[in-house]
């Protein structure tokens, strides 16, 4: 049975359709294009090479298959309506809002991504509610802790410093709830870490309420205040933007070697 086995995945079919759904798991639709137009030609490399891809790999499988395990072995159906501390709950309804089509999508291709962050939640031991008017999560920190910020993960958000009016809290949760269509889209097109480095380098160079993911989240609701819209070009970017093109220059007269030496 193992022979067998061993030999379906030596078949050049097997292997690419493996290759094909890891490069989809963990990188997307634009994973999957790079496998199809460049990866499945790549040549053999170095066998140090092999192992470090390989490392990589199984670190991204991984954080995928832990995230959609824990998130579908938890049962958040009867998590409480969001609440402020004197009970007035501030989810608009104490029934779940409707699943529609759009939030259904959404859910189900953030289901790693809010696994992650059931598990953090689990292993902190933080309460977990439901912001109705949204269908979204949230895990409250009781203690607010000084410098840590509200952390957003596909359907859940993390707040260490949770508002305790209600009004501040449902607008919080709206604001942070519009973060997950953002990730959705980021990982149907690159995978579960799409929209992190998305929002990464455009904070980067659009930092605070700059930032365009904050923006289409709504400013105000997340207790950003507006300060423009152009983006901050300090010491830090200039040498950032200097390294790409660096790397770029590098790349380009690398591969006109190999084209000079193949011809």
């Amino acid at each position: 049975m193992g022979r067998r086995s061993w030999r379906g995945y030596s078949h050049p079919r097997s292997r690419a359709a493996i290759h094909l759904g890891f490069w989809l798991l963990v990188g997307g639709v634009l994973g999957a294009l790079y496998w199809w137009f460049k990866g499945r030609h790549a040549p053999i490399r170095s066998a140090p090479v092999r192992v470090a891809q390989g490392v990589a790999a199984g670190l991204a499988v991984g954080l995928v298959l832990v995230g959609t395990t824990w998130r579908s072995l938890t049962d958040l159906g009867n998590a409480p309506v969001c609440a402020a501390p004197p009970g007035e709950e501030w989810g608009s309804t104490p029934e779940v809002g409707p699943l529609t089509a759009s939030v259904f999508a959404q859910k189900v291709a953030t289901w790693p991504e809010t696994g992650l962050a059931m598990l953090y939640a689990d292993a902190r031991g933080l309460t977990v509610c439901r912001y109705a008017a949204a269908n979204y999560y949230v895990g409250v920190v009781q203690v607010a802790e000084a410098g840590k910020r509200t952390v957003n993960f596909g359907d859940m958000v993390i707040s260490p410093r949770f508002p305790t009016l209600p009004s501040e809290a449902a607008e919080l949760a709206e604001h942070e709830s519009h973060h997950r269509p953002q990730w959705a889209v980021g990982t149907l097109l690159a995978g579960p870490a799409g929209f992190p480095v998305a929002y990464g380098v455009d904070d980067f160079f659009f930092p605070g309420a700059r930032n365009h993911f904050e923006r289409l989240a709504g400013l105000e609701s997340g207790g950003y205040v507006p300060e423009g819209t152009g983006p901050v070009l300090g010491a830090a970017q200039i040498a950032a933007l200097t390294g790409v093109a660096v790397a770029a220059g590098a790349g380009l007269v690398h591969r006109r070697r190999l084209q000079l030496r193949a011809g």
